[in-house]
């Protein structure tokens, strides 16, 4: 592909509007690791599987090779800044935010609060794509919260309006 053509394939894929979620983990070492995707889709309803796509030069890359379990937080409008703090190479991600952790007895992986669904993955297949890993999760349990989604749109964040919806007769 040329230098145009990836530039072209660029503007395509930035024309599609997408959610945004934080995906986390917590290593054998108790250390959290986590980045922000939009690279996020279901795969399958039976069994529940979901898909979330990770850069192979994220600093939580061999985290997640690792990982066992993670959680997928799909993020609600007003965690924009969440969004891009988790975006960012060797910085201190979850530190300056407020994020559930597992314990002995419930030792699930990190989810936020206040995001619009926390979705509980058992790391299920990883796949090779490029310059991106491909993450299978099944899900295992979820957690709904009620917000309005952030949505990345054109390389910015945008806010979505909703319509109420029409009553058909």
């Amino acid at each position: 592909m040329t230098i145009k053509d990836k530039q072209t394939f660029r503007d395509a894929l930035s024309a599609f509007p997408s959610g945004v979620t934080i995906v986390s983990t917590t290593d054998e070492a108790g250390r959290h690791w986590g980045f922000t995707a939009s690279s996020f889709s279901s795969v399958s309803m039976d069994p529940p599987l979901v898909l979330v796509c990770i850069a192979n030069t994220a600093d939580s890359h061999p985290a997640f090779m690792k990982a066992r379990r993670y959680a997928i937080n799909i993020l609600a409008q007003e965690q924009k800044d969440i969004a891009m703090h988790f975006a960012r190479k060797g910085v201190d991600k979850f530190g300056p935010h407020e994020f559930h952790y597992g314990t002995d007895d419930n030792p699930h992986p990190p989810m936020l609060p206040g995001s619009m669904a926390s979705l509980v993955c058992t790391a299920r297949d990883v796949y090779e794509a490029g310059d991106h890993t491909v993450l299978i999760g099944e899900i295992e349990d979820v957690q709904m919260g009620s917000a309005v989604p952030l949505v990345y749109f054109n390389r910015g964040f945008r806010n979505l309006e909703l319509e109420a919806a029409e009553s058909v007769s």
